[in-house]
Parts: structure tokens; C-alpha cells; sequence
């Protein structure tokens, strides 16, 4: 009888942290339609000759919000770490200008020297990253809204 009860308490246990792990994102359309649109305009005013990059969503553990993959032109998004729409934009916006930057070979391997000298909360292309992707994600959010993709 023990037994059954602590396993049905560590089930339980397990529920209640699968649920406060899940993003809080309320989107009415598909999260894979949102990021694109949140692509596309970023390359209405960034535009690039590289194709747009593929948008892989991950609910994967990751001490990462997103990453972007020059090689693969991929940007990963992890949910879990992305709880709520404005921290998804962000991410979004910020890998977005990791492929705007990191447009060649030469730049790539530039940006892996630089975090091997700098680090990555030095670095140069993260600083940019993360301080135009603070500005843009707030003229996403206020030009974008208006077309009643979220439940609040």
C-alpha cells in the first residue's frame, strides 16, 4: 500500500513539474506561422541574399533560449525556456540578427574566435544581438498586435 501511494505521489509530482515547465505561450495560430511572420519582418527591414532560415521548435532542456546554426541555416527555439510571448519575439529577433551578421564563412568563424577570446556575455556579436533585439522586439510587439494572434 506504501508503495503504491509514493508512486502515485512522485506521478504526480512529475505532472505538476511537466506543467509549470510548459511555455505560457497562448498563440491562436501555429507557434511555426508566428515565428515566420516574426522572420519576415526582420528581413522587410534587414534584407539579406541568404534564404531565410529554417525554424526548428524544441522542447528540448537547454540552458538556451534559441540558437542560430550558419551551417545548417537553422534557428532552434527552445520553448521551455521562452514562457511567454515577448521572451519568444525576443529570442526570435535576436537569432534573426545572428543571420543577418553572420552571413559567410569567414564571419562564422570570426564569431567562434570572438567567443573563445571574449566569452559569450563579451561578445561582440551577442551584445549587438541582445541590444537590438531589446529595441526591436518592442516595435514588433506594437506593430504586429493588432492582428489578434494571442489570447490574453
Amino acid at each position: 500500500m506504501e508503495s503504491i501511494l509514493i508512486s502515485g505521489g512522485l506521478f504526480l509530482l512529475y505532472r505538476f513539474e511537466r506543467f509549470l515547465q510548459r511555455p505560457e505561450v497562448k498563440l491562436i495560430i501555429p507557434i511555426e506561422d508566428f515565428l515566420e511572420d516574426v522572420s519576415s519582418w526582420m528581413k522587410d527591414m534587414y534584407p539579406t541574399r541568404r534564404k531565410s532560415p529554417r525554424i526548428v521548435i524544441s522542447n528540448q532542456k537547454s540552458k538556451m533560449s534559441g540558437e542560430y546554426n550558419y551551417h545548417t541555416n537553422e534557428i532552434t527555439i527552445y520553448l521551455r525556456n521562452n514562457r511567454n510571448i515577448k521572451t519568444l519575439v525576443d529570442t526570435q529577433i535576436h537569432e534573426m540578427i545572428h543571420h543577418v551578421f553572420i552571413d559567410t564563412r569567414s564571419k562564422q568563424l570570426l564569431y567562434q574566435r570572438q567567443l573563445e577570446d571574449y566569452g559569450y556575455w563579451d561578445h561582440p556579436g551577442e551584445i549587438l544581438s541582445f541590444t537590438l533585439s531589446k529595441t526591436l522586439t518592442e516595435r514588433y510587439m506594437r506593430s504586429r498586435f493588432d492582428k489578434k494572434w494571442v489570447w490574453f
